[in-house]
């Protein structure tokens, strides 16, 4: 899935289960203006959906810059769950709860749970570009 446009901002976020689970809590994060960089493994759409909607009813992207996904990896349904010929599959999914946000979104950058991946400096500023699919780093991440 990929809403175009350019989006700048402080990179935080994470593994999905764990930012949406944070909601609420003193942990929560503040995602004003920030972009938002989430990955997911095995987790099947149905819970991804959960847990997206569980987001954009708390407002997390009311007010956000842009999203960046990572490869959602093992994430779509089972072949041996009763519903599989009826459930949405991973994109659908990923289409349907963040693709008219009004903000830029990619997905299947390379972080997260996946063999060749980078690592996503918590804090830093970034470029998220939804034409060229690139997540770009503004400034360094060492000090």
């Amino acid at each position: 899935t990929t809403a175009q446009g350019k989006a700048e901002g402080e990179l935080v976020g994470g593994n999905l289960s764990i930012v949406a689970s944070l909601i609420g809590t003193e942990y929560d994060l503040d995602l004003s203006g920030k972009i938002i960089f989430l990955e997911e493994f095995l987790e099947e759409p149905y819970r991804v959906d959960r847990m997206l909607t569980q987001m954009i009813q708390a407002g997390k992207f009311d007010s956000a810059a842009g999203i960046a996904l990572g490869v959602f990896k093992l994430c779509e349904s089972s072949k041996s769950n009763p519903s599989f010929s009826n459930s949405f599959n991973l994109m659908e999914v990923l289409t349907d709860r963040l693709g008219n946000l009004g903000i830029p979104v990619v997905y299947g950058l390379s972080f997260g749970h996946v063999v060749d991946k980078l690592t996503l400096p918590f804090g830093v500023n970034a470029q998220l570009d939804g034409e060229t699919q690139q997540i770009k780093l503004l400034e360094t991440s060492v000090v």
